[in-house]
């Protein structure tokens, strides 16, 4: 597999074409920005052990994709935060919305470490 050049690409960038290939279940693409030792996970639900496979395993598990949106970015030194709104279908057919905050730790133009934090829309009932 080749390996994107993103040297001449900025921190915002390279993060937002990990969240465009993330949203397109394009894993290799997004795998291609990150570091052999990443380290990905949801803090208060748990950590992917560290390295590129296993973040090649979890996405076979993630329910699929019906629409998504991506937010805004800001960066601040290597941090860049990205944010977007994503509904998909669960294994019992349901439609989920979700709202993801990402927090991406680059180093020399690669992603090191990324930290998801994810809202699950709730019902509206009264």
């Amino acid at each position: 597999m080749s390996s994107i050049n993103s040297s001449n690409m900025n921190n915002k960038e390279i993060v937002k074409q990990v969240i465009e290939a993330f949203l397109k279940h394009n894993v290799d693409k997004a795998l291609s920005f990150m570091a052999d030792d990443i380290k990905m996970g949801w803090p208060g639900f748990f950590n992917l052990k560290p390295g590129k496979d296993a973040i090649r395993e979890f996405y076979q598990n993630v329910p699929q994709m019906i629409s998504s949106e991506i937010g805004e970015f800001i960066e601040e030194g290597n941090k860049v935060v990205g944010t977007g709104v994503v509904t998909a279908r669960h294994g019992d057919g349901s439609l989920k919305k979700s709202f993801f905050a990402d927090v991406y730790m680059l180093e020399n133009g690669k992603v090191k470490e990324i930290k998801s934090y994810m809202v699950f829309e709730q019902s509206k009932e009264a």
